[in-house]
């Protein structure tokens, strides 16, 4: 036969008596506990045995007849759980400082695994309406049953007063968050209330803490932090405004003052630009040697700081030597005057004891010799810390020239970072101040600070003058060709016009019985008129220029 498991109904409860419907049967019914699960068995009102992962059964038919025969036996079964479990309370008080504080507090707590029977204190007038699985309406009669509310609302009350308005009264608000040692206070004090309160009643107290909430003052500061960012995030972009303003004077300065000196260039001769160049080379070396100096003079600052450090801490180490010498040496002469009183005590008892005749003389020098043994291992003792202290000291000396030269090392290799960092910083803004200028203005520029530059410029300008020149001679060539070619197309325009006025004269000659002259003969006379070529006007033929247009008309 399978055994019914028996569990709580709701995973907010910790104890509850099971249904006693369950135990009425005519035949035998087996019923299983899991482990983390406590079963009290009530028979008659009494508590029987408790029970820890049980295993048992109920009913039968032999149960029924002796029912039947001695009477019907009441058994009831109440479930506890044994897990730890945790519960949370709200809390809040005044510090010391008449500012609010509020939190939440959280217990973990678990019912005694040794004595669960004694949370039927917890259990008094608490029940739970069951609703009828058949038809989902009609109310149960209620039974027993105990959740984490009830035990919180048990304990709560003691908390507010006698544990958290006593601890957080004696602190400002503004030391309670992080403050270890306030909650362990709180813990103490809250395991010590609920063991009072819930001790004797089967409840543990495992562990307590408290989760603080914000208060007025922490939340002050966070504003005033955010008002602070804020306020140094302005001043971070002004800064960056101002540079960027500097910058941008500083590159139109240089802009202004590059394109003067570019024309200074272009307009000036070879000997002025050699005076430029002789100039920016002086420039450059003053201002190299201006920066060597500078250098020097800080390398030296330096060296002065490390050797007033030294000679300081040189100082403070010989005052503390002397000190400690002066020390040693009181604490041996106090030393030495408590021995001579020991051994002058010593001698008067030993004369005492011979005088008695208590001691013998073999006695005496046995005891002679364990005095001379013990002083000889308290003078050995005092050596050995003699010079465990000197040892010290010359530890403590050679640290601190360690860490001297780390010191110097470390100063001198700031040093370099921060000349690289200026050389590098000096080459950005030009390369910045370069990424906007023309090549001529950068050529001008560069011309100040390297000779080879200010040649490159000098050549360019020669280089432009002998073009201008050959363009100069060319254009004359061009100028002259062009007056050679309409000299020759003149003469050859009046040539075919000698021809013409030739051919016309002969026609002439023709037409009034005078013979023609022979090819190879000029006219024997000029024409009375001629035309001007240009214009068409009809001109006399001695006529040296038109009278329309102004063309010449003779060569």
């Amino acid at each position: 036969m399978a055994s019914m498991p028996l569990v709580l109904t709701d995973p907010e409860l910790l104890a509850e008596f099971v249904r006693e419907s369950d135990f009425k049967t005519f035949f035998e019914k087996r019923f299983a506990t899991p482990p983390d699960i406590a079963a009290l068995l009530f028979r008659n009102g009494q508590l029987i045995d408790t029970f820890k992962g049980a295993h048992f059964s109920v009913g039968g038919i032999a149960t029924a007849i002796k029912g039947i025969a001695g009477g019907s036996t009441h058994i009831a079964i109440m479930l506890a759980d044994l897990k730890p479990f945790q519960v949370k309370l709200p809390i809040r008080a005044l510090s010391r400082d008449n500012v609010e504080i509020s939190g939440v507090a959280t217990l973990e707590l678990q019912l005694n695994p040794d004595k669960p029977s004694n949370i039927l204190g917890l259990m008094g007038g608490v029940s739970r309406q069951q609703v009828d699985a058949g038809d989902g309406k009609s109310a149960l009669p209620g039974r027993k049953a105990l959740s984490r509310i009830d035990v919180l609302d048990r304990i709560a009350p003691h908390f507010t007063d006698r544990v958290v308005e006593a601890v957080v009264g004696r602190m400002d608000a503004a030391d309670i968050r992080g403050e270890g040692g306030l909650q362990d206070k709180i813990q103490a004090d809250m395991m010590r209330e609920a063991e009072r309160v819930c001790g004797d009643l089967g409840v543990l107290v495992r562990a307590a803490s408290v989760e603080w909430a914000m208060n007025a003052v922490e939340r002050e500061a966070m504003d005033r932090a955010q008002v602070e960012r804020q306020q140094e995030a302005l001043d971070y972009q002004l800064g960056l405004l101002k540079r960027e303003v500097e910058r941008q004077s500083e590159a139109t300065q240089v802009r202004i003052e590059s394109s003067t000196d570019l024309t200074k260039l272009q307009n000036a001769s070879d000997d002025e630009l050699a005076h430029m160049v002789l100039q920016s080379e002086v420039r450059f070396l003053d201002a190299r040697e201006d920066v060597t100096r500078r250098h020097e003079m800080e390398a030296l600052a330096h060296e002065i700081e490390v050797l007033r450090t030294e000679r300081a801490a040189k100082m403070e180490n010989e005052i503390q030597d002397a000190g400690h010498l002066i020390d040693l040496t009181a604490e041996a002469a106090k030393l030495r005057k408590t021995e001579r009183e020991i051994e002058l005590l010593d001698a008067q008892h030993v004369q005492a004891l011979k005088k008695m005749g208590v001691l013998t003389d073999l006695e005496l020098r046995e005891r002679t010799q364990r005095m001379e043994l013990d002083l000889a291992r308290v003078a050995q003792e005092q050596s050995a810390r003699n010079l465990k202290n000197l040892m010290d000291i010359e530890g403590t000396q050679a640290d601190r020239d360690a860490d001297r030269g780390i010191r110097t090392d470390k100063s001198k290799t700031e040093n370099d970072i921060a000349r690289i960092r200026a050389d590098t910083d000096s080459r950005t803004a030009q390369l910045m101040a370069g990424a906007k200028m023309t090549p001529e203005q950068i050529l001008a520029i560069n011309a100040g600070l390297s000779p080879h530059v200010a040649e490159v410029l000098k050549e360019q300008a020669r280089a432009r003058a002998d073009a201008n020149n050959d363009s100069m001679s060319i254009m004359r060539e061009l100028i002259k060709g062009a007056a050679d070619e309409r000299s020759e197309s003149r003469a050859h325009e009046l040539d075919i016009l000698k021809a013409g006025m030739a051919g016309a004269s002969g026609v002439a000659h023709g037409a009034g019985g005078k013979p023609a002259p022979a090819p190879g003969e000029a006219a024997s006379a000029d024409p009375a008129s001629v035309e001007c070529p240009e214009c068409g006007r009809t001109l006399a033929a001695k006529a040296n220029f038109c009278t329309g247009c102004g063309h010449k008309m003779r060569t």
